[in-house]
């Protein structure tokens, strides 16, 4: 699976139907998300508040996908 560069959707061709679409983005939990996380229970962050990474879109990875057919052919990594 190709790796973007950007979190923003991005023009591509459909890997199914070959027309050109602009993606659907959709944040999805990646390592970086993760590492936080743990970081944050190492340091007593308990309560809950060990879950922050995974509600701030910024930390997470993106998945980009077709609108049309819904298959994910691109992906931006923060880590």
């Amino acid at each position: 699976m190709p790796v973007v560069r950007s979190a923003t959707p991005a023009q591509s061709p459909c890997p199914s139907g070959g027309k050109h679409i602009v993606t659907a983005t959709t944040p999805i939990p990646g390592a970086r998300t993760w590492l936080l996380c743990t970081g944050l229970l190492v340091f007593r962050c308990f309560l809950g508040c060990c879950f922050i990474p995974f509600c701030v879109d910024s930390l997470t990875d993106v998945k980009h996908t077709c609108p049309v057919c819904q298959q994910e052919h691109l992906r931006y990594q923060r880590l």
